[in-house]
């Protein structure tokens, strides 16, 4: 796989970021065992470069000067910098959740029924965004084990976005290991 996605890594963050999520599955929440309520701050900060908006924005294949040509975005945009897409916030809670509260998202099996993203400023190009994350919801529906996360994004105190996220995770560790084992079979 990394020979196949190697071309298309631009920055550093991406050339550095574990894209084996079978690695350390072990440390990941399971739905039995997350906690309700719990939450922590993120050990890790995303410090927003520009490169990381911009190889971000291309792969969504945008074409807004705004957004895909910075000299034109410092002459244009209303912060003389490239525009991040709204949806950039998934390249920033893949980065920070790799331990503790919300490492379920990484969780082998698992499907996205659907999220909601509350957007109250735009990410920007600078940002040392910072995320704390919570669980505040877990049920069964037809035999599917679902899990919501709310985290928050924020830069210097000030919050940026609030992302219910949910997830259909396998139920236990044991269920997780029968997906990881069948992935590493298959490579």
């Amino acid at each position: 796989m990394a020979t196949r996605v190697g071309e298309y890594l631009e920055t550093r963050k991406q050339r550095g970021f574990p894209r084996d999520f079978i690695e350390g599955w072990e440390d990941y929440e399971t739905w039995d065992t997350v906690e309700i309520g719990r939450s922590n701050e993120s050990s890790r900060r995303f410090v927003v470069a520009e490169e990381d908006v911009l190889a971000y924005n291309r792969a969504l294949g945008e074409t807004d000067p705004l957004m895909v040509d910075p000299d034109y975005a410092r002459e244009h945009s209303p912060t003389g910098r490239i525009v991040a897409h709204p949806l950039f916030l998934t390249t920033i809670i893949f980065y920070v959740s790799t331990e503790g509260i919300g490492t379920w998202v990484r969780t082998p099996g698992a499907r996205n029924p659907g999220q909601r993203i509350e957007i109250l400023e735009p990410v920007q190009v600078g940002d040392e965004v910072e995320v704390t994350s919570a669980t505040v919801d877990r049920w069964i529906r037809r035999d599917k084990h679902y899990i919501t996360n709310l985290s928050e994004f924020s830069v210097d105190g000030r919050l940026l976005a609030r992302w219910w996220g949910t997830l259909i995770i396998p139920p236990t560790r044991e269920a997780v290991r029968a997906f990881a084992e069948a992935i590493e079979a298959a490579r």
